[in-house]
């Protein structure tokens, strides 16, 4: 009879010890499987977008708004910029505020130039309105490719 329970005890560590094995061997797979995030833009949230993204000729991969709070030498104290860094970093491309814009919707166009002051890179600067934007609207070729709904604070 000891010799039976000593038997049934290696049994069920040994199926725990395969349970955990296994368990360990799927996680680790799946880590190693998981595919670095790429450089490029988001995945559009609406057809409309994913229609615009794919008529314009300029990808956003990143783009950032912050107020200046910090006045300097010919500049007011506080005032809106607007960074965008392109997927391709040899683009070249103009942003210019649209006349779409609203009262909580600032909308910045994106066109293709024959020369930029950086390529890969656009941006935009103006002072802050009253009340201030609660979203920021990038369109290229009329519609909307990439917007930011985060405007943040520096001081």
């Amino acid at each position: 009879m000891h010799a039976s329970l000593w038997m049934h005890l290696i049994r069920e560590n040994a199926l725990q010890l395969r349970a955990f094995l296994a368990g360990f061997a799927a996680l680790t797979a799946s880590c190693a499987t998981a595919a670095a995030p790429e450089a490029g833009p988001p995945a559009p949230t609406t057809t409309g977008q994913a229609l615009a993204q794919l008529a314009c000729p300029h990808r956003i991969a990143e783009a950032n708004a912050w107020v200046n709070h910090m006045p300097g030498p010919g500049r007011s104290a506080r005032e809106l910029h607007v960074d965008v860094r392109l997927v391709e970093a040899t683009d070249t491309a103009v942003v210019l505020k649209s006349v779409a814009s609203t009262g909580s919707t600032l909308v910045l166009e994106i066109r293709t130039a024959p020369a930029a002051p950086v390529a890969g890179r656009v941006a935009y600067r103006e002072p802050v309105p009253d009340p201030m934007y609660k979203k920021i609207s990038f369109f290229c070729r009329g519609g909307e490719i990439y917007s930011i709904d985060r405007i943040e604070k520096v001081y």
